[in-house]
């Protein structure tokens, strides 16, 4: 991308890794709050529909900002498997979802949000020292 790109949309380093790390912020606060929503599905019926989204959803947001975090060439593998397996896991436990359950998705789908807070963290700190 030219200069122009990044002057234009004001993108500083690791603008995409702050990003991620609050739709993953998100994305897990959402699966600890999973509890208190099963006790409150019978209150409105519509809201187990919805829920079925929900976490295709966190995906469609997440994938991008991983892709553009992840477009420049790293020196850690780390950072890389972190990104990876996080996004990962999140679109598995979507696609599992009803063999998963609804706690197993949860539990799953929270385990990729806290993998992609560490890679886009591990991410965002080394570009800074940079």
């Amino acid at each position: 991308m030219s200069n122009n790109y990044k002057e234009t949309f004001n993108l500083t380093k690791g603008f995409w890794d702050r990003v991620g790390i609050g739709l993953s912020g998100i994305c897990a606060i959402h699966c600890l709050l999973i509890p208190v929503s099963v006790a409150l599905i019978p209150l409105w019926p519509a809201f187990e529909d919805l829920h079925g989204y929900t976490h295709l959803f966190f995906f469609l947001a997440i994938a991008p900002t991983v892709y553009l975090s992840l477009r420049n060439k790293h020196e850690s593998i780390m950072v890389t498997t972190f990104l990876i397996v996080g996004v990962l896991s999140i679109f598995l436990a979507w696609l599992f979802h009803e063999s998963l359950g609804e706690y197993g998705e949860a539990g799953i789908t929270f385990i990729g949000s806290m993998l992609l807070i560490r890679g886009h963290w591990l991410n965002y700190k080394s570009k800074r020292s940079s």
